[in-house]
C-alpha cells in the first residue's frame, strides 16, 4: 500500500518529470556501506549470507569484481546491521559483528595490497549482541569504531575504540555514553564521522520514555567527548524501538548536518539550530556540499532523494537502506539494496 505522500509525489513526478538517475548493479548482496578515500576512490562492503564482499571504483561508474573478504559465521545482516567500511590513503578497514556479539576488523594495507587476518575490536568477548557498529577514518591513518555494548550491566550503552595504526591493532574500549535511565535505544544503528580533530557520534537515546536523537562531539580526535546534545525541538514517546538511526555528515571545517526520523516524518537539523521537517520516510542519510544538503531515504519500498536543486523528493528506484558519499567535483553517489542486489547511481 502506498501512502498519500507517495501518491502525491508520484503525480508531481508525472507532471514535471523526475530527474534522470542511471543505476547500475554493484553486486549480489545486502546492506552496502560506502567510503570515499582522500584521492576519491570509492570503497564498498556488503554481505551475502555470511560472506563479506568488498569492491572498489575509481569513478563510481564501474566497480571491480567483488572480492570475498571472509565468511563470518553468524554475520549480523539486515535492519541496518551489516559490515561497515572506512578508508585512508594508506589503508581500508572493514568491521563486522557476528551474532555471538564480537566485532571483527579486517585491514587492507594499501602499500602491499594485502588483507590482514581479522582481529577482534571489543576487549570483552561477546558483548555487542545487538549487531550495530559504526566506523570512521581519521586524518593520520587512524580509525574510530563505536557500537552498542552490554558490558557491566547488560544494558546497551555507547562504547568505542580507536586504532592508530590503520586498523591493525585497537586500543582498550571506553564507555562514551550511558543513559541515566539504563539503556540507549536498543535497535537503532549509530553513526560516527571524523574530520581532523573533530569526531561526532549520532545515536538514538532512551530517556523518560522518549526515543530522540542525540549527538556526542569530540574536539581532540575522539580521545574525549562532551555532553550529549538532543537534536530537534520535538520528542518521540515510544514503547518500542523504531530501528532507524538516521544519518550524519561532517564537512571539512567540522560542521555537522543530520537527518533522522520522528514518528513517520523525517527532519534535518544542525547542532543548536531549529529542526526542519522534510518528508514522510525512514532510513535517511545525508551529505552536504557548498550547494546544500543531499538526502536519500526509504518509503513504501522505494528509495527517494532530495537535493538543493529539487523542490520535492523524487524516486530513484525500488529498494531501501540507501547510503551516500561525496565524490570528487561534489558528485553525490548513492548505494542501496534492491531485491538481493546492491545498486548505485548518482543523485541529480
Amino acid at each position: 500500500m502506498y501512502s498519500l505522500f507517495s501518491l502525491l509525489l508520484f503525480m508531481v513526478n508525472l507532471l514535471i518529470g523526475p530527474p534522470s538517475v542511471t543505476t547500475r548493479q554493484v553486486g549480489k548482496g545486502r546492506h552496502p556501506s560506502i567510503a570515499v578515500d582522500p584521492i576519491g576512490k570509492v570503497h564498498v562492503v556488503y554481505g551475502l549470507g555470511e560472506v563479506i564482499l568488498y569492491t572498489s571504483s575509481r569513478d563510481g561508474e564501474q566497480f571491480d569484481e567483488p572480492l570475498r573478504i571472509d565468511s563470518l559465521p553468524g554475520l549480523h545482516l539486515g535492519a541496518s546491521r551489516g559490515p561497515q567500511i572506512a578508508a585512508t590513503d594508506r589503508s581500508v578497514v572493514i568491521t563486522a559483528i557476528d551474532k555471538a556479539g564480537n566485532i571483527w576488523a579486517y585491514t587492507l594495507v594499501r602499500a602491499t595490497g594485502k588483507w590482514q587476518k581479522k582481529i577482534r575490536v571489543n576487549d570483552i568477548a561477546e558483548i555487542a549482541k545487538e549487531g550495530f557498529v559504526a566506523l570512521a577514518a581519521g586524518p593520520n591513518n587512524d580509525y574510530t569504531a563505536v557500537w552498542l555494548d552490554l558490558r557491566g550491566d547488560k544494558r546497551n550503552k555507547i562504547v568505542g575504540s580507536r586504532s592508530t595504526d590503520g586498523g591493525q591493532t585497537w586500543l582498550p574500549n571506553h564507555v562514551l555514553y550511558q543513559s541515566p535511565d539504563g539503556t540507549v535505544c536498543e535497535c537503532c544503528q549509530l553513526s560516527v564521522v571524523n574530520e581532523g580533530k573533530h569526531v561526532a557520534i549520532l545515536f538514538r537515546n532512551f530517556l523518560s520514555g522518549a526515543r530522540d536523537m542525540y549527538l556526542l562531539k569530540s574536539r581532540d580526535g575522539g580521545l574525549t567527548f562532551g555532553k550529549p546534545e538532543k537534536l530537534g525541538e520535538g520528542t518521540w514517546m515510544l514503547k518500542a524501538c523504531p530501528m532507524d538511526g538516521g544519518g550524519l555528515f561532517m564537512s571539512a571545517d567540522g560542521n555537522v548536518s543530520t537527518v533522522w526520523r520522528r514518528n513517520d516524518k523525517l527532519f534535518t537539523a544542525r547542532p543548536g539550530q531549529s529542526e526542519t521537517e522534510l518528508a514522510t520516510g525512514k532510513n535517511a542519510k545525508i551529505v552536504t556540499t557548498a550547494k546544500g544538503d543531499y538526502i536519500a531515504f526509504q518509503q513504501d519500498g522505494q528509495v527517494w532523494s532530495m537535493s538543493p536543486s529539487q523542490t520535492q523528493p523524487s524516486v530513484i528506484s525500488a529498494g531501501g537502506y540507501p547510503k551516500l558519499a561525496v565524490m570528487p567535483k561534489n558528485r553525490i553517489l548513492c548505494l542501496w539494496e534492491e531485491e538481493g542486489s546492491v545498486r548505485a547511481g548518482f543523485l541529480p
